[in-house]
């Protein structure tokens, strides 16, 4: 159906608001009566016109809106209403309003998935608002364009658009973009398989909408947790939540709304199994999307009902579902959901035995899928051609930057130049004193060298890495609260390994203090958390039985990397303290693939790990200084049990208390009880 663009000229337009022009008329006719008070009434005469061209631009844009209703097919998205609103709003430096039209043509073509042109529009937007330092517009702007960045997949962008817009609205105690911020941070998290992660923002953003008291905020957020919770397997879970969006759609009467419920609903009691139940929502979908006459949303459900039916068994019912999805699909063009219908018809047939039905619905499915795939390339392509264009306007921006600071710097040379001659005297001073410390230095080389050869053999430098990696990712996402905790146990472990690592014998307290801080920064950085436990016989006390510091952290980290960290479930880390006689033996259990498959995946047939190497050498230092017994064992579960799997670390030394000190041949020692 060809529809007429709408490019009405002014008079036609102002035609409909005639109550508007009674206003300009009486405006124009009360300024000439009062012409004796001329400046105080130019002053009035102005506020009034601007006061009355922001109305004019109002009703126009609401104008707009009801047109693009009523003509969903219309291509052009800025129509004739809008442009008269824009030139009103353009004549009258009315920059918010001009903000505004920009935006709403950006979000009408990114609805249409016309992405090129959306990013066009709302990157005039972005500077119309930066222009006049609008933090409230420039918060909303950037929502939308991250929104932009989200359906085309490019979440890098997208999560830096929206919390640019988070952090301007949580500054300016916006809550309403700071909850709509929360959430579209939390779909992007959502599209990139992070479910707990967007879990947490969904949750954020209820809060929010519970404390606006935002029924449409909570419907969306309720549904939006829900979705996550059935990706993760959890459709008892997700039916609470989907439950709850319900009642709040129903209650605000949102029938499109109370549609997607029924739906989610539907597909949950699907991956429970219960297909009875779930057809019984899917149809109740599908009666308000025809009552709604919203056909795209009736060739889904239709597709969902005969999903149902064919997993059922009813194969002709099910038929009859696929057959209308698909008609449909083709009568509004929607290339998406006739693709999916040709797919399952092509199920159907091949099910009955029809082959060659099967194949030609299949080649149908394949001509459709190609079509969507051409289009999101050039849609793709149309996207980086804008942002390679703003790419220029910034290098340009940077190239005026650059001949602002060359011209300072010209004007500011001679006082650098002073500032570089103090700097070479201050380096000339300290390059004195250094070659006079030298020697000393050199003397105390050989120490250091040795200290820190411990400390790089007990704290894996791909730790602290990983650690700050992990930092970085909680203060980007402004999670205060897990940053805060990372660091703060972060430096308490660097502490306590800088203080103790130098000495001979450390206290088992402090042995067990350096464990637990470790093994709580490493859960962290697992999305499953794994458990560990850490136990001490009663028969040895804390505070007096001492030994080699940091004798057990290498194997720990082993455990960590190289054993848990690959599982699918839940690690199992436990460490223990025996007192054996005279002796201390220490055991590292986990549940992880074992040694011995960890060394294949390694490719390490033969190979001594660095860690076993460095532990037996202080293990010998302990027998030749102490002349007790010492042992390392390292034991594959799977070769005492077939059934089991995991590693099992014995490291046994003599126990040493700190209350009888004795000489020994090398170093003083505490006396092993």
């Amino acid at each position: 159906m060809m529809i007429r663009n709408p490019n009405l000229p002014c008079h036609y337009l102002y035609s409909r608001y005639g109550g508007l022009m009674v206003v300009l008329l009486f405006v124009f006719f009360s300024s000439c009566r009062l012409g004796n008070s001329r400046l105080v009434n130019i002053k009035t005469s102005k506020d009034v016109s601007l006061s009355t061209d922001s109305v004019v631009v109002a009703q126009l844009i609401a104008r707009s809106d009801e047109f693009v209703r009523s003509n969903p097919e219309l291509t052009d998205q800025f129509d004739g209403f809008l442009r008269e609103a824009l030139d009103i709003a353009v004549r009258r430096n009315m920059v918010e309003q001009e903000v505004e039209i920009y935006n709403k043509v950006g979000k009408r073509y990114r609805n249409r998935s016309d992405y090129g042109d959306a990013l066009k529009y709302h990157h005039k937007a972005l500077d119309l608002a930066q222009s006049i330092a609008n933090d409230r517009l420039l918060a909303h702007v950037y929502n939308q364009i991250g929104v932009v960045y989200r359906r085309t997949d490019d979440n890098a962008m997208a999560l830096d658009m929206h919390f640019k817009a988070l952090k301007l609205s949580e500054q300016l105690k916006d809550t309403f973009n700071t909850s709509v911020a929360i959430n579209s941070i939390g779909n992007v998290n959502f599209n990139l398989g992070r479910y707990h992660t967007a879990v947490e923002y969904f949750l954020r953003s209820l809060e929010l909408s519970r404390e606006m008291d935002n029924t449409l905020g909570l419907a969306i957020n309720e549904n939006n947790i829900g979705e996550c919770l059935l990706k993760m397997g959890r459709p008892d879970s997700a039916l609470t939540y989907y439950n709850r969006s319900l009642k709040y759609n129903l209650q605000i009467g949102s029938q499109n709304g109370e549609s997607i419920c029924y739906n989610s609903i539907g597909s949950a009691y699907m991956a429970k199994g219960n297909l009875t139940k779930a057809l019984g929502y899917l149809l109740r979908s599908l009666q308000i999307n025809e009552g709604l006459n919203d056909l795209m949303q009736v060739a889904i459900s239709q597709s969902k009902v005969g999903q149902v039916y064919f997993l059922m068994g009813d194969y002709d019912e099910a038929y009859k579902y696929f057959k209308s999805s698909y008609d449909l699909a083709v009568q509004i063009g929607s290339r998406f959901q006739a693709e999916e219908s040709a797919r399952q018809l092509s199920h159907f047939y091949e099910k009955r035995g029809r082959f060659y039905m099967a194949m030609d619905y299949y080649r149908v499915a394949t001509a459709y899928k190609d079509s969507i795939l051409n289009e999101k390339n050039m849609y793709h392509l149309t996207t980086v051609e804008v942002m390679l264009e703003a790419e220029k306007q910034r290098e340009r921006i940077s190239e005026l930057n650059q001949e602002t600071l060359s011209q300072q710097y010209t004007l500011s040379r001679q006082r650098w130049i002073i500032i570089i001659f103090g700097i070479l005297a201050v380096v000339t001073l300290l390059v004195t004193l250094l070659l006079v410390n030298q020697h000393r230095l050199r003397n105390r080389y050989q120490d250091l060298r040795n200290q820190h050869k411990l400390l790089r053999s007990q704290m894996n430098p791909h730790f602290i890495f990983n650690a700050l990696s992990a930092i970085q990712v909680y203060v980007l996402e402004h999670d205060v609260d897990k940053s805060t905790k990372f660091l703060t146990d972060f430096a308490k472990l660097m502490r306590l390994v800088l203080k103790l690592s130098h000495q001979d014998y450390i206290t088992l307290r402090d042995e067990t203090e350096i464990l637990k801080y470790y093994l709580e920064l490493q859960q962290l950085r697992f999305n499953i958390p794994f458990i560990y436990n850490i136990e001490v016989d009663q028969r040895m006390e804390l505070s007096e039985v001492v030994v080699p510091p940091m004798i057990t952290q290498p194997f720990v980290e082993n455990a960590v990397e190289h054993g848990i960290k690959t599982l699918q479930g839940e690690g199992r880390i436990n460490i223990r303290f025996i007192k054996d006689g005279e002796q201390v033996v220490v055991e590292v259990e986990d549940n992880g693939i074992g040694i011995t498959a960890s060394k294949q995946q390694k490719n390490e047939k033969g190979h001594e790990s660095m860690a076993i190497k460095i532990t037996k050498e202080r293990l010998e230092v302990i027998h030749n200084d102490s002349g007790g017994r010492v042992n390392l064992e390292i034991i594959d579960k799977k070769k005492m049990n077939p059934f089991d799997r995991g590693t099992i670390v014995k490291i046994e030394f003599p126990e040493v208390r700190v209350n009888i000190p004795v000489k020994s041949k090398h170093l003083t020692v505490l006396k092993s009880k």
